[in-house]
């Protein structure tokens, strides 16, 4: 039920959800270019995560390019990113990904500030199809240590996912539907940090009335909002906590409330004094709603909790281990889909912005009717990173659209 590979709108935290840091550091005029491109090939024992499943060789290219001209005030940024992934058995469809952003900062007045950012995202797999387009106007207003901000979306999205009612397929034609949202919200910038509180109203409606069982998926959506962000000790953290209503006007499908969650943090261990450069533990969780096409299924409560150790052992070796734990609920199907996930990653960083990698990981797949199945991935690569322009004062922007196996 779940694809293999995910897309992410990464447009900053604050800017998409108002949920993570809103003050970030107002530079000087600034020009930032960078690409990266990478080629990586290896074997995966079951891409498709079912009993049975085909076991296939694979290539992985992608590429990014992050450009930004001006400051957070005054310039826009421009970020690319796509991911492709070919198996070389026939049975598994190419994975695809593409993402672009073009975002937009002008000064109003000394205080206020008019951020703009349009994003395209097509993504396409072995069971899902999804295409977004999402426009956004954002305006802060800051007064002393506070902050008044408020953002407008409309968000055009196109999914189609494997179905049992299309005998395992696609479905003939896609649900489109229009997501339109409101956001106000207020922070207040502290020493070490900044707190504050948001709301986020929105409805979504459907291109057509009933989808193919015969039932209405216009929904309304209701979401209070409280963020954190700090630093001490060394320590980054960040975190969110909201509480979400969903209601469907034609109750067709059950009103859903559910208590919603981002939290992040990076930890330092220098501490240990070990004999390597720098060694830090990062720990993220979140719990969002996502859609769906399945039957009788509107929304997808998706839980996703992250660990990862990053060792630098020396200018150029990295050693990565994580442990990862996805649980997607379909809420009004009754089915449920886990899937637990162990690796490590070693880079070598060669002169000249080249680096090589090599990973390995395990996973375990839990799905609703179907039998569990372990499986393991293995692969070896290589990227390269081209600057073409950065200023001494600049800073990378928020990176694309992503695509990440």
């Amino acid at each position: 039920m779940r694809h293999s590979i995910a897309v992410s709108l990464a447009l900053a935290g604050w800017l998409l959800s108002g949920t993570t840091s809103a003050s970030a550091t107002e530079a000087a005029a600034q020009e930032y270019s960078v690409a990266t491109f990478g080629l990586r090939g290896g074997f995966d024992s079951n891409p498709m995560n079912f009993k049975g499943g085909p076991n296939s060789g694979f290539i992985n290219q992608s590429a990014t390019w992050d450009y930004l001209r001006g400051s957070d005030k005054e310039g826009y940024a421009i970020a690319i990113a796509t991911n492709n992934t070919v198996y070389e058995s026939r049975e598994v469809d190419p994975a695809t990904a593409l993402g672009i952003t073009f975002r937009h900062a002008t000064s109003l007045a000394d205080n206020l500030l008019l951020r703009s950012s349009i994003s395209a995202v097509h993504e396409q797999t072995w069971s899902r199809r999804n295409d977004v387009l999402l426009w956004r106007e954002r305006i802060d207003y800051d007064i002393g240590q506070f902050r008044l901000f408020t953002a407008v979306d409309t968000k055009v999205t196109t999914l189609n996912e494997r179905n049992i009612f299309a005998l395992g397929s696609f479905l003939p034609y896609p649900e489109s539907f229009v997501t339109l949202s409101v956001l106000p919200g207020i922070l207040y910038r502290l020493s070490f940090g900044e707190i504050g509180v948001s709301l986020t109203a929105s409805r979504n409606i459907f291109r057509f009335e009933t989808d193919y069982l015969g039932l209405r998926r216009n929904n309304d959506r209701f979401q209070p909002n409280l963020f954190a962000s700090a630093t001490f000790l060394g320590m980054k953290v960040e975190g969110s906590l909201s509480y979400a209503r969903v209601t469907f006007p034609a109750r067709d499908f059950d009103d859903l409330q559910r208590l919603l969650y981002t939290a992040k943090a990076t930890i330092p261990l220098d501490m240990f004094r070990l004999p390597i450069e720098k060694l830090s533990l990062e720990l993220s969780s979140a719990r969002t709603l996502e859609d769906t096409t399945l039957p009788f299924s509107v929304i997808n409560v998706s839980t996703l909790s992250d660990a990862k150790l990053v060792a630098k052992l020396n200018t150029s070796n990295t050693l990565a281990v994580f442990a990862r734990r996805k649980n997607d609920e379909y809420v009004g199907l009754g089915a449920r889909a886990v899937t637990t996930t162990l690796g490590a990653e070693y880079t070598y960083a060669f002169d000249g912005g080249l680096t090589a990698i090599l990973a390995g990981s395990w996973r375990y797949t839990q799905e609703t009717g179907n039998i569990p199945v372990s499986s393991f991935n293995v692969q070896l690569g290589l990227s390269k990173r081209i600057e073409f322009a950065r200023t001494a004062a600049a800073t990378a922007p928020p990176a694309a659209p992503t695509a990440t196996r």
